[in-house]
């Protein structure tokens, strides 16, 4: 602060070189210059090597001032880090000591456990206890009741409770026992520890062998009650073993057993219960009990209902393609052959032998019974009637007739195309019986009577059409299915190209094949034919019909 401005100087290098203080703020033209000559004098203070040590000496002295200070930077900064050390060390003591604790308690909870399982103990350890100390090392002690071995830890101390609990268990009369108590285990281990672990001895202790052994699979709601009671608790693996290795031999060996002639029992009273809980493990057990049942049939006669009894429950098991292939094969060709032996008699019609038949609808396809009817029933039907209207009849009594019969039949078949051309073959048949001279001439008025049941009957199958393409349509819409898609006819032709061309199977026709006059296909490598919205697929010895999914199968 000597000079005209305040200064601030990093060195002392640069004290020693700064301006003389009266010459500092002088400009340089103002200055005196140095007279030459003998009146100049030297520097009034001028020891070069004097400063220049000195000089030295504060170079020394400002490095050693920097040393310093960085120093006591570095020294203070270290306690800083000791101090924040020394806290977190602190703190793991602190948790350390706390862990200590804690495994000494559950240590001690554990030994106490084990001591009071001793069979000499005088308290000894009882499931409810067992399970508040394992409650109690879950909210209390979880993180080292997670990092523990639950395993070890329930199979030392819960298993010899839980076989000690099951001991006297007879499941098949009373199936919930013990299902609480293994439901509140299974949340408590977690993950089904216990019932995962040591599995076999599980399935031999608590899921009694000796009681499978002892079932008899035609009594089967014991067992049944018993699996779904323990459905939701037990592992999948464990119900997968009981149901694989324990259930279906037994049922096997009985079906095998099984004789449908002489057994009173139906075979669908003790295998269906079976269904929600093994569902295709039956399949097996389906091919022996259609061929006991067709050997069954082979004497059996349309008149004896039990048959449809005993098939009925099984529609809906079998699939669709081999219960259609079962019905061709066993019972098709009975009730052909008793529609074959019924006599069509205007006068005195005995109907036993049609109810036989027509009983059987909803068991066999329509298609089905449409061939039947078709072959067996109209030609006799259409030429009783042609032999009528030669012999001078009553038309009055030839309507009756017809509208008696057509009432035999259900919608669903009277709207199939065939029984349809049928009955309205029958009436051009009366339509042209009545424009003869003759008949006319005979009976007055039958020619308006007949030309109004034609007119009534014609627009019944209208309606009914035009109800069936509007249901159609609703179904369609409620599909999602836009008016421009539900306008495109398809017939199953059609329907079968687009599912191959979904599958990626190959559909094409058999140049120069046909069978009945049918063409043949080729679906993948499987021949078949289309008769009347079925397919049938060509078998070992004959065509078998089959569903369109079931086809699909058959080709992947």
């Amino acid at each position: 602060m000597t000079g005209r401005e305040q200064k601030v100087y990093y060195s002392y290098s640069q004290i020693s070189h700064k301006h003389n203080v009266p010459d500092d703020g002088l400009p340089p033209q103002s200055q005196p210059l140095p007279q030459p000559g003998k009146d100049a004098k030297a520097p009034g203070f001028a020891l070069p090597e004097l400063e220049h040590n000195l000089q030295l000496l504060i170079d020394l002295t400002e490095q050693e001032i920097i040393q310093n200070d960085r120093q006591l930077q570095y020294e203070r900064d270290m306690v800083v880090n000791l101090s924040h050390e020394l806290e977190k060390m602190s703190e793991v003591l602190e948790h350390e000591e706390r862990v200590i604790s804690n495994l000494s308690r559950v240590l001690e909870m554990v030994e106490e456990c084990e001591r009071r399982l001793q069979p000499n103990c005088s308290n000894p350890l009882t499931l409810d206890e067992c399970a508040r100390v394992f409650e109690t090392l879950q909210d209390k002690y979880y993180e080292e009741y997670r990092m523990s071995d639950r395993v070890d830890l329930a199979v030392a101390i819960v298993y010899p409770l839980m076989k000690e609990y099951f001991k006297e268990w007879d499941p098949l009369k009373d199936c919930t026992y013990g299902t609480e108590i293994i439901s509140k285990w299974k949340s408590l281990l977690e993950n089904d520890q216990l019932l995962s672990h040591g599995g076999q001895d599980l399935s031999t202790d608590a899921f009694h062998r000796s009681i499978v052994t002892q079932w008899q699979p035609r009594n089967c709601d014991p067992m049944v009650d018993f699996l779904d009671s323990w459905v939701h608790i037990i592992p999948v693996w464990i119900l997968d073993n009981i149901l694989d290795q324990l259930i279906f031999p037994k049922l096997q060996k009985e079906v095998e057993n099984w004789n449908p002639l002489t057994d009173t029992v139906p075979i669908h009273s003790w295998i269906h219960p079976w269904l929600p809980l093994m569902q295709a493990r039956l399949e097996p057990l389906y091919s022996p009990i259609r061929s006991k049942l067709s050997s069954a049939l082979q004497k059996w006669h349309p008149s004896d209902s039990s048959a449809k009894l005993i098939l009925q429950p099984w529609k809906d098991v079998f699939t669709p393609g081999s219960w259609e292939a079962f019905m061709v094969k066993n019972i098709v060709p009975k009730l052909g052959m008793c529609l074959g032996e019924l006599v069509i008699n205007p006068h005195q019609q005995h109907m036993d032998a049609f109810y036989w038949v027509i009983d059987w609808e909803g068991m066999i396809s329509v298609s089905s019974l449409v061939g039947l009817l078709e072959k067996h029933f109209f030609p006799k039907w259409l030429q009783v009637l042609c032999s009528w209207l030669s012999n001078s009849p009553n038309y009055e009594e030839i309507t009756k007739w017809y509208l008696g019969w057509k009432s035999m039949f259900s919608d669903q078949v009277l709207a199939h195309p065939s029984v349809k051309d049928k009955f309205n073959e029958a009436l051009d048949i009366m339509n042209r019986a009545v424009s003869s001279n003759v008949g006319a001439y005979m009976q007055p008025g039958a020619r308006e009577n007949i030309a109004y049941l034609t007119h009534t009957e014609r627009r019944k199958d209208f309606q009914y059409e035009a109800m069936q393409e509007r249901r159609e349509a609703e179904n369609m819409a409620q599909r999602g299915i836009g008016v421009a898609a539900s306008s495109v006819p398809m017939n199953f032709k059609d329907l079968i190209e687009t599912k191959a061309e979904e599958h990626n199977i190959v559909f094409m026709p058999v140049i120069g094949k046909r069978h009945e006059g049918k063409q043949l296909y080729t679906f993948g490598r499987i021949v078949i034919y289309i008769d009347r919205g079925v397919v049938f697929v060509q078998g070992e010895k004959t065509w078998v019909p089959t569903s369109l999914q079931s086809l699909i199968d058959m080709a992947k």
